[in-house]
């Protein structure tokens, strides 16, 4: 009986190990205080995604978000995350928003990055005329609050 499970130790180890590490990880070079000089984005693909037609968020708590938040906090502002980050040590959240640009409806992705202490600190749109979009939906909703 331990010689069957000597020989099965091992193999179990390493494949133990090498799932772990595979829910591990960050597409992205992320430093300590949660940047990234060159930030790596996900393909919006069904193999990569765990909500594939994104959301619509909400323009009042899309404004809220901002740097030290804890992914808890984030999470009930934005939802989870719409891509498959891994399990373990996760430092980036990806989202795919669906904003209103001069153009229409866009599909923008949305990264956050987290420092060593899990809080949020950068905030990044894949393009220009989201990160636009996004302002100009955050002004129009804190414009249409009652006494704004």
């Amino acid at each position: 009986m331990f010689d069957s499970m000597k020989r099965h130790a091992a193999p179990l180890t390493g494949l133990l190990a090498a799932l772990m590490l595979g829910g591990c990880g960050n597409l992205s070079r992320i430093d300590d205080r949660g940047a990234s000089a060159s930030p790596v984005w996900p393909a919006m693909d069904e193999t990569t995604m765990t909500l594939r037609e994104g959301i619509h968020p909400d323009p009042a708590r899309l404004a809220l978000v901002k740097p030290g938040m804890t992914k808890d906090q984030l999470y009930h502002l934005l939802g989870r995350p719409h891509f498959l980050e891994g399990f373990f040590f996760v430092r980036e959240w990806d989202y795919l928003f669906h904003l209103q640009t001069p153009s229409g409806d866009k599909a923008c992705q949305y990264k956050v990055l987290f420092d060593r202490d899990m809080r949020a600190q950068q905030f990044l749109w894949r393009e220009q005329a989201c990160a636009d979009a996004a302002t100009a939906l955050s002004a129009a909703a804190a414009g249409s609050k009652p006494g704004a």
